[in-house]
């Protein structure tokens, strides 16, 4: 194993762990330099997952999901919260879905929140009303999902085809 990889491998564990513990800090703290580069959603890594090798991600990063249908990469952003003090507050996910090959279906019922006091969410539909769709090859698009959760650290889970792929641990907090 290359020292890059330990490198990237332990800066990913105090990312994962900073998030686990709640701490504040400002928003893209952890980014590097853009260097003149167009804004856009920050990507802390790419990983790659399937129904046999499920993983878990930080919001940013690119997951590359292998699925019986095809290959699609998904990036997650959020959530973003209001500036309020409050035990629960709505936060909202962006997702970015880019299908590489084949055809997913993408379904609402698929995704499932763990709050900040471990109570199950399960969304009914996306912010533009939308419950499923399918992507297929060379089609990208991008949704919102907004909830009202309890403040904390959280857990973002997809699990198309009743199969697990993908984690995101998230932090919501107040002002």
């Amino acid at each position: 194993m290359s020292s890059t990889t330990l490198n990237n491998r332990a800066a990913r564990a105090v990312l994962v762990a900073l998030a686990l513990v709640g701490v504040i800090t400002p928003a893209n703290a952890f980014a590097a330099p853009t260097q003149n580069k167009p804004a856009g959603p920050l990507i802390h890594q790419v990983i790659h997952a399937s129904q046999k090798s499920p993983q878990m991600a930080i919001p940013g990063d690119v997951v590359d999901v292998s699925l019986k249908t095809g290959l699609t990469e998904v990036q997650l952003v959020g959530p973003v919260i209001p500036q309020v003090s409050a035990d629960a507050i709505p936060g909202t996910f962006t997702f970015s879905f880019t299908q590489k090959s084949g055809k997913t279906l993408i379904n609402i019922k698929d995704f499932g929140i763990l709050d900040g006091e471990a109570a199950l969410i399960r969304p009914i539909r996306f912010d533009d009303g939308t419950t499923t769709f399918y992507l297929k090859a060379g089609e990208h698009r991008t949704l919102k999902l907004t909830t009202f959760m309890a403040v904390g650290t959280g857990t973002l889970r997809w699990a198309p085809l009743n199969h697990y792929v993908a984690d995101w641990q998230f932090v919501e907090e107040t002002a």
